[in-house]
């Protein structure tokens, strides 16, 4: 069989050669087949060479025209199904190309929403607001304050809401914890607020902030490296789409994905309408 394949092989690539040796010897022939006298009558030919050859050559064309036909149509459907798999893998690198930039933005925005709140929540820019207290008058000193603190619960109140709209736009299986993290860092931020407004403070408020503040920066930033290493790992590695799909469909949640809602169980069409 190997044989065959290679004579084959070599008859198509000298395709051109083997039909002009073929037509010299065919016409060799048939010069001597009338040159040569019939043994008998049957075999006195009723047509002259030319016809003989004329008849042979427009089948041979008849036959050159049908390979050249099978020919044309092998290369035209390989060209298409080249042209098919560019546009396909064309249309792979777009969608590729727009899961980079959503995730890129989505990183970008978590980030400024991040910074904005934790700054909110900070108890040195709580102390800052009110740390010229004692330049004012003694009669508005209280009033003071309570202007400064609801300012600042204010602030915290939106840092939070924006925040926590911006985790749940993203695709995550373990994103509730992290909301948890962050309401309670916000509730004990409140509570200081609270107690610099009335003007009793106390150590277990304090220390209670601190800790949950450390818990919640911590889940932040482990949930942004997560996510930072799985756009690096789309943006660095040679992935398919499909594995790429997958990557974050397993991060998701399929189950969640086929009812079309995000980790936290609200459709992810809700989350775009907040924002």
């Amino acid at each position: 069989m190997k044989i065959w394949d290679a004579v084959k092989a070599w008859a198509e690539k000298h395709l051109v050669l083997l039909w002009a040796i073929a037509s010299i010897v065919f016409a060799v022939v048939i010069h001597w087949l009338f040159k040569t006298p019939a043994p008998k009558e049957f075999f006195i030919p009723k047509w002259d060479a030319g016809d003989i050859l004329t008849f042979v050559s427009t089948v041979a064309l008849g036959l050159l025209a049908v390979w050249q036909n099978r020919k044309f149509k092998e290369e035209n459907d390989e060209l298409q199904n080249r042209m098919e798999d560019l546009t396909s893998k064309a249309n792979e690198l777009s969608i590729v190309s727009k899961i980079i930039e959503h995730e890129s933005n989505s990183l970008s925005r978590l980030r400024e929403k991040k910074n904005d709140f934790i700054n909110a929540c900070s108890t040195e820019a709580m102390l800052v607001d009110i740390s010229d207290v004692a330049t004012q008058p003694d009669d508005y000193k209280k009033l003071y304050v309570k202007i400064k603190m609801d300012a600042k619960s204010k602030q915290i109140k939106y840092a939070t809401l924006e925040l926590l709209l911006e985790l749940k736009s993203h695709l995550s299986t373990d994103i509730i914890n992290l909301v948890n993290k962050v309401e309670d860092y916000s509730n004990r931020s409140l509570d200081l607020v609270n107690e610099i407004h009335a003007g009793a403070y106390t150590d277990d408020v304090y220390n209670q902030k601190t800790i949950s503040e450390k818990a919640c920066i911590n889940e932040i930033a482990d949930f942004m490296w997560k996510r930072e290493k799985m756009l690096n790992k789309v943006i660095y590695t040679e992935l398919s789409l499909e594995e790429i799909k997958m990557m974050y469909y397993i991060e998701f949640g399929e189950e969640n994905i086929a009812n079309g809602e995000n980790a936290n169980g609200i459709a992810g069409h809700d989350s775009a309408e907040h924002r």
